[in-house]
């Protein structure tokens, strides 16, 4: 870490969603010299390779909405606990702001710095404000969006909205920009299926059965990469078997932008950093929400994305063999169709939102220090 003093603390939940923007805000701060400390809770200790050059510093928290009422007290214990545990680590490193990125384990740092005066930024990832953005709203000095049009509660909420974009993985990015090539006539189709960070059981019993079942003039040109549970992966692998399909599953791809870069269509859970690596990649694909998150914002996610052309979606009840199976045919057949996703979707994609939220901290530097920075110009 740099010795010059400059801290930024930035606050993140323990899922995907959350980290992997904090991780690509973390990169940039990091080639401008700033010193960058990520607190989160007790999942924390296991990121010290996500975030190289990062101090990870864990604080107590909980999330009301599980175990009852019991959980409840709980979880307002823990959080209230680990708001003074927060004051006390933001006294010591005064820093220039707190960005904080949802999820019940950002609530104590970023209340924290609220209650002391110290800048914060909140930045949602997803179509909806999240119950801890939205919790936090109001005492944010701004809040950076990864869409457009974001919902909010109300209009003075609105007015704090920057449009950033999601930040994504370093690794993606030279994929922005590169031409699309569909799947020539007697070419392999190469099909990428992602469940999000944990996989999705439900990807993994539909998919293969509507692979399996298509025609075997487009079985034996099909090259699938899918990402599987662990208590998932047999019964995946019985279901390719006997088919003409060329089928690569694994519980993590540890070469997910290679696999981006390589495929004609994805099908995956319409998380918001998924979402933003097929836009960024320039990839059409299949949406399949996962009908019990928060607020439903999955789904939000991917009506955005359809509402743009660059995807199709699957509602998770209407998520059946016989459906996808209708709509693999529809697009195999007709590969000019997958060009114009593909095209819509590199329209959606935002290569510089790390630079972008960046520059949102650098207006909140004081002014001397601010003459003495060489960094980009805030957007």
């Amino acid at each position: 870490m740099s010795e010059n003093g400059k801290y930024v603390v930035l606050a993140s939940g323990g899922t995907g969603g959350h980290i992997f923007p904090a991780r690509a805000l973390a990169e940039e701060l990091n080639t401008r010299g700033y010193n960058v400390v990520l607190m989160t809770d007790g999942r924390g200790e296991k990121y010290d390779e996500l975030f190289p050059n990062v101090k990870v510093i864990v604080v107590k928290s909980g999330s009301p909405s599980v175990g009852g009422l019991v959980g409840k007290i709980k979880a307002v214990l823990a959080i209230t606990m680990g708001i003074f545990q927060s004051r006390k680590v933001l006294r010591h490193l005064k820093p220039i702001a707190v960005v904080g990125f949802g999820g019940y384990p950002s609530m104590p740092p970023a209340a924290a710095a609220a209650s002391m005066g110290i800048p914060l930024i909140l930045h949602e990832q997803n179509a909806v404000l999240g119950r801890v953005n939205k919790l936090l709203s109001g005492f944010a000095r701004q809040i950076a969006t990864s869409f457009d049009h974001t919902e909010s509660p109300d209009e003075e909420i609105t007015a704090k909205m920057v449009y950033t974009g999601n930040p994504v993985r370093q690794a993606v990015l030279p994929l922005f920009g590169k031409k699309y090539i569909s799947p020539s006539d007697d070419g392999p189709i190469r099909v990428l299926v992602l469940g999000g960070s944990q996989g999705a059981t439900i990807l993994s019993e539909v998919v293969p059965a509507a692979l399996v079942s298509l025609p075997e003039d487009l079985q034996s040109r099909l090259h699938v990469s899918q990402q599987c549970r662990k208590e998932d992966l047999e019964r995946a692998t019985r279901q390719y078997q006997g088919s003409l399909i060329t089928p690569t599953l694994s519980e993590f791809f540890d070469d997910v932008a290679a696999l981006l870069d390589a495929c004609h269509l994805a099908i995956t859970r319409s998380g918001a950093s998924t979402l933003s690596e097929l836009t960024v990649a320039g990839k059409p694909s299949i949406l399949v929400p996962y009908k019990h998150a928060m607020d439903d914002h999955q789904r939000k996610n991917a009506e955005n994305a359809v509402a743009r052309g660059a995807a199709r979606v699957i509602l998770q009840d209407n998520f059946t063999a016989e459906e996808l199976e209708r709509q693999l045919i529809f697009l195999f057949r007709h590969p000019d169709c997958l060009s114009v996703m593909a095209g819509a979707a590199s329209s959606l994609g935002e290569i510089h939102a790390a630079e972008k939220l960046a520059d949102l901290i650098n207006r909140f530097i004081p002014q001397k220090n601010n003459k003495e920075k060489n960094g980009k110009v805030a957007a």
